[in-house]
């Protein structure tokens, strides 16, 4: 069994999802987790609660990915009440935008840049400054970035970013045993997808699906933990479809 023993992960965006799904997993593989979250303190709070009733060690740090000074203060506390950095994780995402093209406004646009492609880029940026030799990077992507949609362009088109800035970063960091990857979830069974998305809708959705069904947090973050584990040790520069098997 893979162990994390030792390793220091920051976790952006986990206070509920598939990003909670991931921290609850590093730590119970023995990680030190710092979480992030935007507005849901009392979310951040019960996980934090959670991982350390089982034994292990978590922080929550309120960050605003749309802000470089929250950014660049997220890694100082890592590093001022850890010591190091070993792995990232950035699996928060902006709301997606659904809208035609023609309607979207201009306040719309900005944010969604500003936290997928703004806030991932700044956050890897610090990931490059502190992160320790042989550590690992994880980002998230869209399966809509390969499969367009109609109505979804700004999501898509600030999750493409995300994309090309993991593609150059492991190719900038591959010397010094960092490896740095995107995923691509498809659709999971989160509170936000369910609070956007309806049952009726969700059921087609899974019927679609090649395996008759949504995929489950835990199975996305399963996928994360084979990625920042020495079994990937040669694994980087890639995205990786966890979709079931849709397109």
């Amino acid at each position: 069994m893979q162990t994390l023993n030792g390793k220091v992960a920051i976790v952006i965006g986990a206070s509920i999802g598939i990003g909670k799904a991931v921290a609850e997993r590093l730590a119970s593989s023995g990680a030190s987790v710092v979480i992030t979250y935007a507005q849901k303190a009392d979310k951040a709070e019960e996980l934090i609660a959670s991982i350390k009733n089982t034994g292990g060690k978590a922080i929550a740090i309120k960050t605003d990915l749309t802000q470089l000074a929250d950014i660049r203060h997220l890694f100082q506390e890592t590093i001022k009440n850890f010591g190091k950095l070993d792995i990232l994780v950035i699996s928060g995402s902006a709301p997606r935008v659904v809208k035609p093209v023609a309607e979207v406004t201009e306040a719309e646009f900005d944010y969604a840049i500003a936290f997928n492609a703004k806030g991932n880029f700044f956050a890897l940026q610090e990931a490059a400054k502190h992160m320790a030799d042989k550590g690992r990077i994880v980002t998230f992507s869209t399966p809509y970035t390969v499969q367009p949609q109609a109505n979804l362009a700004v999501t898509a088109g600030s999750k493409a970013a995300i994309e090309q800035f993991t593609f150059a970063l492991a190719r900038e960091l591959g010397g010094r045993g960092i490896t740095v990857n995107s995923i691509m979830p498809g659709p999971t069974t989160t509170e936000s997808f369910k609070d956007t998305i309806s049952q009726l809708d969700q059921d087609f959705i899974a019927q679609n699906s090649p395996l008759q069904r949504l995929a489950e947090p835990g199975e996305v973050a399963d996928v994360v933990m084979f990625l920042v584990s020495d079994m990937a040790s040669y694994i980087t520069g890639h995205n990786i479809h966890v979709t079931g098997g849709m397109p």
